[in-house]
């Protein structure tokens, strides 16, 4: 043997070498991430299979490989359909495709593959080849499964606890209205008469004491229709949404300062009492944020209905702040935004906030109205 003939064969040798080791190391690590590939040649229909490909689908090495059709006989009807079709459009388009498939092994287990379908194509431009890589992804969807009902169990618990607390407000506005009110205007009622029994020295005496009675008596009143409205207005029950958001507003506005501009739809916009509630609750709480926060002097609060939608935006030209830094060491915690988005998400709706440091805050909610009230 010549040294040229022996160099060339341990060059060969070297590569088969290298080339076994590339493969065990592919094997292994197809292992670890349990993710398998195969080819398929487009005119002969001749496919390979990857060792990890056969432990995936349950099927012994020495059986060999499948063909397509025992290949696709792994899949339930609907998977078996979307293979099919994936196959064609990667073979006519040329693109690569991924897809789920939910695989019914011998064993009899259903377990659920990802596919990455690549074609290949010769100079021409024409698709000779699919070559795919399959992983084993039933765990990650179980456990994106149980994510998924743990979010509605969460959910739900935060609607009950939202029903519980209004039903609580409810409760205790009904309890302020019927009982301390009228105690309240009884009481006055006595003192006034009170002045008017006395003997005219010892009336001149206490009068101006009366009178005060009488003046803080009135202010706690005032101060408990305020608080009923503030729980649970009854304007929102009687008269609507519109009517019980320009109660509060112009509330908000006596005692913050700021000017309240108001553009409420003049029609009758019929919600569902939930829906009612949720809005005005929202609305209530950023009213609350302008007078607490914004130092603002102007506030505008429109409400409106358009498409199926009803939309409510509150804006102020106060001090803003960056939502970024919300909840942060030395920053307001931010809970009543974090409880406006809360609530219009479990309806199902769209928050948006906009805000900037000395450019105001711009809250803007939209929830769809069910057919049968829009």
């Amino acid at each position: 043997m010549s040294v040229r003939t022996l160099g060339h064969a341990i060059r060969d040798a070297d590569i088969a070498s290298a080339l076994e080791a590339v493969e065990r190391r592919l094997a292994a690590t197809q292992a670890l991430a349990r993710v398998g590939d195969w080819t398929l040649e487009r005119d002969t229909a001749r496919m390979t299979w990857s060792p990890e490909l056969f432990r995936l689908f349950e099927r012994p090495l020495e059986y060999g490989v499948p063909d397509v059709n025992e290949a696709l006989s792994y899949f339930g009807a609907e998977s078996l359909e979307l293979t099919r079709t994936a196959f064609w459009h990667a073979i006519d388009s040329g693109e690569r495709c991924t897809l789920e498939q939910e695989v019914i092994l011998p064993s009899g287990a259903r377990r659920h593959h990802v596919t990455v379908i690549v074609p290949v194509a010769d100079e021409r431009g024409r698709v000779f080849m699919l070559y795919g890589t399959v992983q084993d992804i039933t765990e990650r969807k179980a456990l994106e499964a149980e994510r998924l009902s743990h979010v509605a169990r969460v959910a739900e618990l935060s609607r009950r606890l939202l029903d519980v607390g209004e039903r609580e407000r409810r409760q205790l506005a009904a309890a302020l209205h019927d009982h301390a009110s009228p105690n309240l205007a009884a009481l006055k009622l006595t003192f006034t008469n009170l002045v008017g029994a006395l003997p005219a020295p010892v009336r001149a005496e206490l009068e101006p004491l009366l009178d005060d009675a009488i003046a803080l008596l009135a202010d706690t009143d005032a101060g408990i229709r305020e608080i009923c409205t503030t729980l649970r207005p009854a304007t929102l029950d009687y008269a609507g949404l519109a009517p019980a958001i320009r109660e509060y507003a112009n509330q908000v506005a006596r005692h913050s300062g700021s000017a309240v501009l108001l553009d409420l739809a003049d029609d009758d916009i019929r919600l569902p009492p939930d829906l009612q509630t949720l809005l005005f609750r929202i609305a209530q709480e950023a009213l609350t944020n302008c007078a607490k926060h914004a130092s603002a002097s102007l506030v505008r609060v429109s409400l409106h209905s358009e498409d199926g939608c009803i939309r409510l935006r509150i804006s102020d030209d106060g001090c803003g702040f960056e939502p970024a830094e919300l909840g942060q060491p030395g920053t307001r915690p931010g809970l009543g935004l974090i409880t406006m988005r809360e609530r219009a998400e479990l309806a199902g709706g769209r928050f948006q906030l906009r805000s900037a440091a000395d450019q105001g805050c711009d809250i803007e909610v939209e929830l769809a109205v069910p057919p049968c009230t829009a």
